[in-house]
Parts: structure tokens; C-alpha cells; sequence
């Protein structure tokens, strides 16, 4: 038994590497929609709307086209995409 897996299964607490595997998936699930679903709350205070109001809305604010603004339209973008992917896992 290698190490790693000795240490899955000590952590889980469970004999079977399989089943190991799956707690350990179900938590990192979990923990990664929780981390998404936080940014994109991140973002919501930040702008006072929703992403779908921003993406709306971004071109026609000051500054609209600015690089910095951009860059936060792709980030949030990346947040919403990885949030809706792993919602469906």
C-alpha cells in the first residue's frame, strides 16, 4: 500500500480506497461550489448586480471599454462558468 492511499484511507476513516475516493470528491465538490458561490457573491457587492446585469450594463458605464474593467468581466465570467460546471457534476 502506497502512502498516499494509507493516508486517504487514515483521513477518511474508511477501508476501502474506493470509498475514500468518493468522500474525498464529494468534500472537494462541496468545498469548490462553496468557494465559487462566494466569489461570485464577491463580485455581486462589489458591482450591485447580478453578472448578467453587468454584462449588460459594462459597456455603457464609465469607462466601459477600459482594460481594468474587462479583465473583471472575463474573471467573473470564469467564476459563473466554473460555478454552472460544477453545479451539474
Amino acid at each position: 500500500m502506497q502512502v498516499t492511499e494509507k493516508k486517504l484511507l487514515e483521513i477518511t476513516k474508511v477501508d476501502n480506497f474506493n470509498a475514500a475516493l468518493d468522500i474525498v470528491f464529494k468534500d472537494y465538490l462541496k468545498y469548490k461550489l462553496y468557494f465559487l458561490k462566494n466569489e461570485n457573491n464577491r463580485y455581486e457587492v462589489k458591482w450591485g448586480m447580478s453578472f448578467g446585469e453587468f454584462e449588460k450594463k459594462s459597456p455603457k458605464m464609465p469607462n466601459g471599454t477600459s482594460y481594468e474593467l474587462e479583465q473583471e468581466y472575463y474573471k467573473w465570467e470564469a467564476v459563473i462558468t466554473e460555478l454552472e460546471y460544477f453545479k451539474s457534476v
